[in-house]
């Protein structure tokens, strides 16, 4: 858990197919150091190169820490954020693409290309010791309408995501963490009928972090994207942290969706003295333990 930080990243996915979708994300968190209260502030970006899609939204985050043992802590987070979507005809839907990725047929999607704005609101918690956690969140709580069709609504977006840290060795050398561990993470998201499940199990030899993760949509055998591979590559140095994970979709499925590439660099300030040699009143929050790039 950090005293504040900072972070940027950028996303390119479906890559094989009219140029694909990127995002762009920006976000900073500030933790008060006399009370157990936490602040933040996000933007995000979504759009397709081809001009058929933007989407914008910012949001105020708030959190609350709390310690309900000495060795057990609890996160609880809001999030209300504003955002507006901007689709126009370009834009690209499954049912229109040839195997090879390009567009053959008008789909036969129910759309409008009306600019919308709404706002949503979003929470979540987290339980967690120095090597486990457990929590849920979920986004679009209120459902909120695009335009004003009562049914042309964003659904909430549910998840669930769990996790240990195996620690082979860990060290201080002149104050700073050092470590060797092991974690196998797990997750479920699920948005109406939309289900996702993604397991991954990361290696931390510091400074050095490796992933290697596996996706699979249930039920979904006949979907181009119904399962994919991911791997990452982290690299943190005094606060600063920058990552690369790339994933392709496994799908025997003709459609040429591409892989997806994300990259983010971020700054932390930590104080590992707090949360790993001392104790009482002074250890004031534990570290948690799922690794972030």
């Amino acid at each position: 858990m950090s005293d504040y930080s900072v972070t940027a990243g950028h996303s390119s996915q479906w890559t094989g197919t009219n140029s694909g979708y990127s995002t762009q994300v920006l976000s900073g968190e500030y933790r008060f150091s006399e009370n157990r209260n936490a602040v933040g502030l996000t933007f995000a970006s979504d759009r397709s190169p081809a001009g058929g899609f933007t989407k914008l939204q910012a949001g105020a985050l708030y959190a609350y820490h709390t310690k309900l043992r000495q060795h057990l802590d609890l996160s609880v987070g809001l999030q209300a954020a504003y955002g507006s979507l901007s689709p126009s005809s370009r834009l690209v839907f499954e049912d229109q693409l040839a195997p090879d990725g390009s567009i053959t047929s008008p789909t036969a999607e129910r759309n409008s290309f009306e600019r919308a704005s709404y706002g949503t609101v979003a929470a979540g918690f987290l339980l967690f010791t120095r090597q486990f956690w457990v929590g849920t969140s979920a986004q679009h709580l209120n459902s909120p309408a695009l335009g004003e069709s009562s049914d042309n609504t964003i659904p909430p977006v549910f998840q669930a995501h769990t996790g240990y840290r195996f620690y082979v060795k860990q060290y201080f050398v002149r104050n700073f963490f050092k470590e060797v561990s092991f974690i196998p993470t797990f997750s479920y998201t699920q948005q109406r009928a939309f289900k996702r499940v993604d397991a991954t199990f990361y290696g931390i030899v510091t400074p050095v972090t490796i992933g290697l993760g596996y996706s699979m949509l249930p039920g979904e055998k006949n979907l181009p994207a119904a399962s994919t591979i991911s791997g990452l590559a982290g690299v943190s140095h005094k606060g600063f942290k920058i990552g690369y994970s790339y994933r392709h979709p496994l799908s025997a499925s003709p459609v040429a969706l591409g892989p997806t590439h994300e990259i983010s660099l971020s700054f932390e300030k930590v104080d590992y003295l707090k949360i790993f040699k001392r104790s009482g009143t002074d250890k004031n929050y534990n570290r948690i333990a799922c690794p972030a790039f």
